[in-house]
């Protein structure tokens, strides 16, 4: 039997699919459900947004993996293919916290994780008996993965190869904002160690990126990894959290095992507006010493913000901007908070009767999707574009990576000039991802 797995693309704001030549890095997700089926089936991968759905295939199955902001591009692509007497299974986060909307467009969904269920869905499929819903009763316990099948993605469609290897699953904190810890219940888990380092020696390339939600939230887990990889030789990059640094034996081991990116969800320089999202391990007070400790250190960083959070005030644009100029950050993402569907946020924002768009991914670009407390939406998607205009300026590169040179210099100038050039068409720098 043949399966084709997709990963669908976002949509423009007429509706059409947003195509570009290649992305900057891989995901994870398509090769390693294709490692978790069975060898008597054929996969095929995909990549909707730099590659082409063969709508027209011999297809047994779709497997499609769904996210907030490309459900409706999914829903497109499921409908043809079932319009055709092809079944279509769909998973994912999206998948996951909204299933009841997910099955109007799928013949079955898998709610969670994959490891327990996606080979009884096969097996259904080939009896034809396929369910609605395929949830596992129980997390798996991160033992003896099976390694992703990189090869059999398209390389050519990827601008940087960095590989992605997971570590650990779920965060041990419960932001109102993220699904994460709705999917995974903030249960925090990691792999065996030497299951790691075995796959990391197995890829070829010794560039890999950590697609962990948050790589250092046991430390001495992190500690025995990063002193794991030293011999390897590799470079890496993933996410942890602003406070890392404050460990400063962690910090030295990341830099010595090759760490040359880290990207940090620090989202508000307002002490209020993290506590307003339950984002109080966030301490606006130390944030200057902690990305001075990753400047010491050589580590390269990129830092993501939110607004419209409550508690933060129209001054926030301008306090984000003279924040980032002080501690000459090199990479920043600016975006408006999600109320993505399943969290604890959206929850709220719909009790208070504050939600006044529910279709995000209809919008090209960064979409006020509520009331936010002290602000309008407009003046939070106004003050989003002038801060990301400001912030990948010219005299802003200059003044955070030139004056003086810095080490950030070589590794940071190429992607601030494309985003100038980005962000001047209103394209959002994450949308290069």
């Amino acid at each position: 039997m043949k399966i084709l797995l997709v990963q669908p693309t976002t949509l423009m704001g007429d509706g059409t699919p947003r195509k570009t030549k290649r992305r900057w890095i891989m995901g994870m997700t398509l090769p390693y459900v294709a490692a978790l089926t069975p060898q008597d089936f054929q996969v095929e991968l995909v990549d909707d947004r730099c590659q082409e759905v063969d709508f027209s295939g011999d297809y047994n199955l779709v497997g499609i993996t769904v996210t907030s902001d490309t459900a409706n591009r999914a829903y497109q692509i499921s409908a043809r293919f079932r319009h055709r007497g092809i079944p279509v299974v769909m998973g994912g986060f999206h998948a996951s916290l909204c299933p009841e909307e997910a099955l109007e467009h799928a013949d079955a969904i898998v709610v969670g994780e994959a490891e327990y269920v996606w080979e009884p869905l096969l097996r259904d499929l080939q009896a034809g008996r396929l369910k609605g819903v395929y949830q596992a009763s129980r997390l798996h316990d991160l033992k003896a993965l099976p390694p992703p099948r990189y090869e059999l993605l398209d390389k050519s469609s990827y601008r940087f190869l960095f590989y992605p290897v997971q570590t650990s699953r779920g965060c041990p904190f419960r932001c109102k904002f993220c699904e994460v810890p709705q999917v995974y219940g903030g249960v925090y888990r990691f792999r065996p160690l030497g299951e790691v380092v075995e796959e990391v020696r197995a890829v070829k390339n010794r560039r890999l990126q950590f697609v962990d939600d948050n790589l250092t939230a046991d430390r001495e887990y992190a500690k025995a990894l990063f002193e794991a990889l030293i011999p390897l030789n590799v470079k890496w990059s993933g996410l942890w959290t602003i406070n890392t640094p404050r460990d400063e034996e962690l910090l030295e081991l990341a830099a010595r095992s090759g760490c040359f990116h880290v990207n940090i969800g620090i989202e508000s320089v307002s002490q209020n507006g993290l506590n307003a999202i339950d984002k109080r391990q966030n301490q606006v007070r130390d944030f200057k010493r902690m990305l001075g400790a990753l400047r010491e250190k050589g580590i390269f960083f990129s830092l993501n913000f939110l607004f419209g959070l409550d508690g933060e005030s129209k001054d926030i644009f301008d306090s984000t901007l003279g924040f980032l100029e002080e501690v000459k950050a090199p990479m920043a993402f600016f975006n408006i908070v999600t109320p993505r569907k399943g969290t604890r946020l959206r929850e709220e924002l719909e009790k208070e009767g504050r939600m006044i768009k529910s279709e995000l991914q209809w919008h090209l670009g960064p979409t006020c999707m509520f009331l936010p407390e002290n602000m309008s939406p407009q003046e939070v998607e106004t003050g989003l574009w002038r801060t990301y205009q400001s912030f990948y300026s010219l005299r802003s590169i200059a003044k955070r990576l030139l004056l003086p040179p810095n080490g950030y210099l070589a590794q940071a100038l190429p992607s601030n000039l494309i985003f100038l050039w980005a962000v001047k068409r209103r394209i959002d720098p994450v949308d290069f991802y």
